[in-house]
């Protein structure tokens, strides 16, 4: 008995950690001795969650409910504690509350060498009868017959209704109603006594109501008059569910009445000297209030009107706060807005995803604005100098400033007067950042200068090299020798493409501050104003250089070995020679190329979203002594890789010895992963990045050292319409905004170790360059924003599974280690997927993936695994023969792991398991790495291994019947069969041929949009002998049918295999049962399996389905035909945004009549 007790005292269930919304910010500020910058409390869930702002780390969760969430935090004033130990200790009264509770706490944190925190209930007050809407802790009140000090807390409760507390007693003594009684949806209390208390309550009328507690006269007759925290005559709180004082010494008295909004009021937030008051609400707005110390008549009808009123959300604003001369609001459009007290807008964050920021709060000391919201992510801005020096009051230093410097310079001979500018006119025509402060300027006129930034105030001007003819240089590119980060030393090739076709190459050498000519030579490259590009390509070094036209045509040219020292012999002429011509099959002009000498390929984007594919053999880039030009036709190419947008940026990684990782940028603000084989020669789409915050990524700084996907490891930089943005792909936070009037203007950035402290940018605009540089020292660096918690779905999820160690076992293999940890795919509302890891400790959630997206945003409703295979036998005729096949098929046999997932608008999509382990020596060789020599390095955590990349999307077409005419990528015929409910023999055929579904079916529905599927279940079989997998997948849809289909791997064609007939009530649930078949009284000898489908509907019956034979008769007719010259349509998710056309281009092909 004891044994058994021992052995389940050993499986326990325990809570983890919440993720979900942030509900509750509070700060909590130190003695400045313990540290610099204030804690931070969240509340999410049942939880609260301790910060540590300087490290920007989590330092301890606490449970403080159960099954409640929390709503609202504060805290006391601290208190240092004395300690013998060399650490230094503070204190924090905090009250937490939710719903109808209220706890209160100890907080005790300990300091600076390593913070830990411990929290210690101090008490639990009795349910209350409304909601609690805020507290305020009381200063603490000298009793004079006792000799000691008390402390209370005033409550504020949804009856517009006010409790003290007080705390050494633990009981409730005073309750106040307020002279208007009714329902609030928000109150804040201001004040620290009695005395000083105002309230504020938001109620369901849309308006404020502002009133006090005053003292009740004594009348004669009456009860004396004596202390509140005198009066012996307390309430018993032997009633946990009922308090009320015996008798009242205080009244309610109403101050004034402020109307003017037009929805309901979310939030109220006071000024620190009870002046002022801001209302945030349902109407978009914000409104400030002067609130005056004058009692009013609350019958008299007198109402206040406020005075400026803030408008610029666009959705309903959930929160604000008032700091000094800032107010802060956030709202449901994902947005945080500064303002002025005039109502001016100072600043504007959006890095919040889903239904909004519904938390900000601001600290006036260290100039920090915290927000969070229903994505679960906590975000920590740093308020700018700029706006701080801009507000009243704001004089003094702060500890935290931006360090961004913003100047401006002229080239030499530009014109000192701004007029209208022509042909011949001098202005710059291309810019190029070497390094933070050494800038590379072509202009119109055919110069070329080198800039060297002095600080802030000069600009040291040296003219490099001016072309024989005064042409416009219309291209430029530079190659970068690299040095040691501290060198002076300047090694520079810079080619020049100009409109005579010609190019020019100039080598730059010597230091940074006396930069001197190498040599310069030209030599014609193509005809006049056919010149659009010149290629330098890191991989080939400085011996081979690249040029563009406008027809596609893409030319190498190879540059004889220079002397050692950089220097000519008088007279001397570097020889160039045209070696190779590369022709895209689109006939397209070549925006970006990248190569890789060692896997012999070179890729090209063109200005239309195409990736074009090359060889580039070794022998060609070969020293020999005459080498023949050559044309040079495509191995493959990616149709619409980028929609019809512009593909701005190409790297190239080698992921193992046969298998390369293609990654491209664009002007439709994805980022695309490809992967080319180079035994098919094909190139697979395998991934995307949307990042929705840039309408143009121009390209990607990736961690070179990280194993996880390299869409979530870096910086995406870009244009969103004017600005020049810098986006952190790790925690979704905006790092740099710099207006610049958009992409076309002539534009250079350089990104240093760390971007957010560490980014120069510069642009140009009416003759005028602009800098902007960040460039702080490691010392002081202080990165902001920092993102404190993870970002999840900002909706409503309706489906998770676990992708448990044991499929991934057999899916990967034994050496995946999963050190405990557990992955989740979940599907939302959004029609996001995404794959969090939970790893048990102080924060749990360690990660959140986004795989991707259901077309055009559409729900995700269900979401299933997959991962063992089952084989079926392709002749059983010969038993014997078939059992050795099986067996060898199940050692050889790499099973793939996929996620099914399903939602509104009948899409099925399906994700394939990368084994990212493979994947260590994944170096991207980035075009853009003299630009950002050093990638961002991220804290040293432990990577996450697994990653899947988007396979196929299945949607029935336009108009189409959802049970008549699902989408058939190919017909195989003679496979269709009869299908019988095990439950109901009677039940009729349940598949029909689809020429006799469709004439029994009318097509004509107008709810057609509206049906999605409910459920989905699905399982891998495999034919013996061949390499075709099949993924069978049956899915439930709202229009009460059940539909098996069928995914063929690895060409990611769908088929329709069978419709079973409509049932009498929708089905939400689907499971699958796979149960091994064998021969009569042969028990060993297995000849094959029994598929069963079990459905649960809406009525609450269950039915059982038997495909096998549908399955097996598939397989067997799969097998017979020729599949591999089938053509997929459909290579890459289509995301609405220039993918395939676009929305605006299947509206323009519907348009076209019929012939």
């Amino acid at each position: 008995m004891e044994e058994q007790q021992r052995k389940q005292s050993k499986w326990k269930l325990e809570r983890g950690q919440y993720l979900g919304e942030i509900s509750a910010l509070c700060f909590l500020h130190p003695p400045s001795k313990i540290s610099s910058t204030p804690f931070l409390l969240a509340g999410t869930g049942s939880q609260i969650l301790l910060y540590n702002l300087e490290s920007g780390k989590i330092t301890k969760s606490f449970e403080v409910f159960d099954g409640i969430r929390v709503h609202g935090i504060t805290c006391s004033s601290s208190e240092e504690e004395s300690s013998n130990t060399p650490s230094l200790a503070v204190s924090f009264k905090i009250a937490v509350f939710g719903e109808k509770r209220l706890k209160l706490f100890n907080l005790h944190i300990q300091t600076p060498s390593q913070v830990n925190a411990d929290l210690v209930l101090i008490h639990c007050l009795p349910k209350f009868t409304h909601w609690v809407l805020d507290v305020s802790f009381f200063k603490s009140y000298a009793v004079p017959s006792s000799q000691e000090e008390r402390q209370c807390l005033a409550i504020g409760c949804s009856d517009n209704s006010v409790h003290l507390w007080d705390m050494s007693v633990s009981r409730v003594v005073l309750q106040v109603q307020s002279p208007e009684k009714c329902l609030l949806y928000s109150m804040r209390l201001w004040g620290d006594s009695l005395e000083t208390l105002r309230i504020a309550s938001g109620t369901i009328f849309n308006e404020i109501i502002v009133w006090k507690v005053v003292p009740v006269e004594p009348q004669l007759g009456g009860l004396p008059s004596t202390s509140l925290l005198e009066d012996d005559m307390y309430l018993s709180c032997s009633s946990p569910d009922s308090f009320q004082p015996r008798f009242q010494q205080h009244k309610s008295a109403h101050m004034c009445r402020l109307v003017g909004h037009e929805g309901s009021i979310f939030r109220l937030a006071w000024s620190s000297d009870g002046s002022k008051l801001v209302s945030v609400s349902d109407d978009r707005s914000a409104r400030i209030w002067a609130v005056s110390d004058e009692l009013k008549d609350s019958d008299n009808g007198e109402e206040e009107v406020a005075g400026p009123v803030l408008f610029g959300h666009n959705a309903r604003v959930w929160d604000c706060c008032i700091c000094d001369s800032v107010i802060v609001t956030a709202g449901e459009d994902c947005t945080c807005r500064v303002w002025r007290l005039d109502g001016k807008q100072l600043k504007m964050i959006k890095e919040h995803i889903g239904r909004g920021i519904w938390r900000c709060l601001y600290d006036p000391i260290s100039s920090l604005l915290i927000t969070a919201g229903f994505d679960s992510s906590i975000k920590v801005h740093q308020v700018s100098a700029s706006i701080s020096q801009s507000l009243e009051g704001q004089i003094e230093s702060k500890p935290f400033i931006d360090r961004m410097e913003i100047f401006t310079c002229r080239i030499p001979n530009s014109s000192e007067y701004i007029g209208l500018m022509d042909s011949k006119s001098e202005y710059v025509r291309c810019l190029h950042f070497t390094c933070k402060d050494t800038l590379y300027v072509a202009t119109n006129n055919g110069y070329l200068y080198h800039a060297r930034l002095v600080g802030t105030v000069d600009v040291k001007w040296t003219k490099l090299a001016q072309l024989s003819e005064e042409v416009p240089i219309v291209c430029m590119d530079l190659l970068s020798k690299n040095f040691p980060k501290h060198s002076d030393v300047v090694d520079d090739w810079v080619a020049l493409g100009d409109g005579k076709g010609n190019v020019t190459i100039v080598r730059i050498m010597g230091d940074v501050f006396t930069p001197e000519v190498g040599f310069t030579f030209t030599w014609s490259a193509g005809k006049e104003r056919q010149l659009l590009g010149t290629y330098w390509c890191k991989a080939l070094g400085c011996r081979f250089i690249f040029t563009a036209d406008p027809r596609g045509i893409l030319k190498l040219w190879r540059l004889s070995d220079p002397l050692p020292s950089g220097s000519l012999p008088y007279g001397r002429t570097i020889d160039v020679s045209l070696i190779a011509e590369f022709t895209s099959c689109f006939g397209i002009r070549i925006m970006c190329l990248d190569a890789s000498f060692e896997n012999e390929v070179l890729v090209c984007g063109d200005s239309r979203g195409n990736l074009v594919l090359f060889p580039l053999s070794k022998d060609l880039l070969q020293d020999k002594p005459t080498v023949p030009q050559i044309k040079i036709s495509p191995l493959c190419y990616f149709k619409g890789s980028h929609g019809i947008s512009t593909v701005s940026n190409i790297s190239v990684a080698k992921l193992s010895s046969d298998m390369i990782e293609i990654r491209s940028t664009g002007g439709d603000g994805c980022i695309c992963y490809l992967e080319y084989d180079p035994d098919q020669r094909g190139l697979e789409f395998i991934g995307m990045k949307q990042v929705k915050e840039l309408s143009l990524v121009q390209s990607v700084s990736a961690n070179n050292n990280c194993l996880d996907d390299s869409a979530y490891c870096g910086y995406a930089i870009g244009f969103a319409s004017t600005d020049f943005i810098i986006w952190n792909l790790i925690s979704e936070a905006k790092v740099v905004q710099i207006p610049c009037g958009g992409w076309r203007r002539p534009h250079s950035y350089y990104l240093g170790d760390v971007p957010e402290a560490m980014s120069c940018f510069a642009y140009v605009k009416d003759e005028i360059i602009y800098i902007h540089r960040k460039w702080v020292p490691k010392m002081e660096r202080k990165i902001f924003p920092q993102n404190l918690h993870i970002q999840f779905h900002g909706r409503e999820m309706h489906s998770l599974c676990f992708v448990s160690k044991n499929t991934l076992v057999e899916a990967i293999g034994k050496n995946f280690h999963s050190a405990r940890s557990s992955w989740i795919a979940t599907g939302c509302e959004d029609g996001t997927v995404r794959l969090t890891r939970y790893v048990p400790g102080v924060e749990g959630w360690f990660t959140s993936k986004l795989l991707g997206e259901h077309v055009g945003g559409s729900a995700v409703r269900s979401i299933c695994p997959v991962s063992k295979m089952h084989i079926i036998a392709s002749d059983l005729t010969n038993l014997s023969d078939w059992t050795k096949r099986q067996n060898t098929c199940a050692g050889d046999i790499d099973n793939p792991f996929l996620l099914i997932s399903v939602g509104s608008k009948r899409v099925l999509t399906s994700w394939l398991l990368r084994d990212r382990n493979l994947d260590k020596e994944n170096v991207f060789v980035e075009q853009e790495k003299t630009e950002n020599r050093n990638g961002y390095n991220p804290s040293s955590e432990v990577s996450s291994s697994m990653s899947f990349k988007w396979l196929s999307t299945d949607m029935p077409p336009k108009n189409s019947s959802a049970r008549g005419k699902t989408k058939v990528a190919e017909k195989i015929q003679g496979i269709t069969k009869e299908l019988n409910m095990n439950i109901d023999a009677t039940s009729g055929p349940l598949l029909l041929e689809k020429g006799e579904r469709e004439s029994k079916i009318s097509c004509d529905d107008k709810n057609e949009d509206d049906w999605r599927y409910l459920a989905v279940t699905a399982f891998l079989v495999k034919c013996a002998g061949s390499r075709l997998t099949v993924c069978f997948v049956v899915v439930a849809c709202s229009d009460a049918t059940l539909a098996l289909r069928a995914l063929v791997l690895p060409h990611r064609l769908w088929f329709d295999v069978a419709l079973l007939v409509p049932l009498s009530s929708p089905v939400l649930t689907l499971q699958n049962v796979i149960i091994p078949s064998s021969l009569p009284f042969e028990e060993n000898i297995r000849i094959g399996n029994v598929y069963i489908v079990i459905s649960g509907a809406t009525d609450g019956s269950i039915a059982f389905w038997d495909l096998t034979d549908n399955i097996e008769a598939f397989v067997q007719r799969l097998s017979t035909l020729n599949i591999e010259k089938s053509i997929n349509c459909q290579t890459r998710p289509r995301t609405g945004r220039g993918s395939q056309g676009g929305r605006w281009w299947r509206i323009l092909s519907s348009s076209v009549p019929k012939k």
